[in-house]
């Protein structure tokens, strides 16, 4: 390649991190500090899929209603296997003074454990720090594992941007449809909505798996009716 046609990037550009997390990679096992006890992450998963999450602290605005949107969620999030992780720049002691203060504000319990990382260990290994968005704390950055452990999904918001749980909750029932059926989701995919062919299946494939549910659309968009 000629000189005229190479990219540099500014050295400030360069990921500098140990580990980057992908999706399809393994997460990390670990041992934390939470405000349901100590925690050793892979025994305490113990199979099931979860909802890892950051946000920068307790008693602020936009995570106030994070928490309480998962704490409302929490039995949606259970009936599909899935456990939840909260990481926070916040002591035990904040965290759940907060949690009580949310249970009488707005009645609901907080059931998971969130850790303590005023630190920023679990942050910076993670990835969940971006100088340009906070030098204080994490930014509110979430992964959904599968139950054994490999990443599934990532999501990154802005520090003063809340999640939507909905996107969420949608986001693992899509994958998980994808994992059992070995199908993909089309945009927008609610469970009992049509599925799509993936490319790496060929016709012969599609004919022989999905039979009649198989409807073709074109030669490469064909829908598979939910099962």
């Amino acid at each position: 390649m000629s000189m005229g046609k190479q990219k540099f990037l500014p050295v400030a550009n360069k990921n500098m991190v140990r580990w980057v997390p992908k999706p399809r990679g393994n997460f990390s096992d670990f041992q934390a500090s939470t405000t349901k006890g100590p925690l050793r992450f892979f025994n305490w998963v113990d199979g099931h899929w979860c909802f890892v999450f950051s946000h920068p602290a307790a008693f602020t605005a936009v995570c106030t209603t994070k928490i309480v949107a998962l704490a409302a969620a929490y039995e949606d999030f259970a009936a599909r296997g899935v456990k939840l992780l909260g990481f926070t720049a916040s002591s035990l002691e904040n965290q759940r003074d907060w949690h009580h203060d949310i249970l009488k504000k707005f009645g609901f319990h907080v059931n998971f454990p969130t850790v303590d990382d005023q630190a920023g260990f679990f942050a910076r290994t993670f990835g969940m720090v971006h100088e340009n968005e906070s030098t204080s704390g994490p930014i509110r950055k979430s992964f959904v594992l599968n139950s054994k452990m490999r990443i599934r999904m990532i999501f990154e918001y802005p520090i003063y941007v809340g999640r939507s749980t909905d996107e969420v909750l949608r986001t693992i029932d899509a994958l998980q449809a994808v994992d059992e059926h070995d199908i993909a989701t089309p945009a927008d995919w609610r469970p009992g909505q049509e599925y799509l062919s993936s490319e790496k299946h060929d016709a012969a494939y599609d004919a022989k798996i999905f039979v009649k549910r198989l409807r073709r659309l074109s030669p490469y968009l064909a829908s598979v009716k939910a099962l």
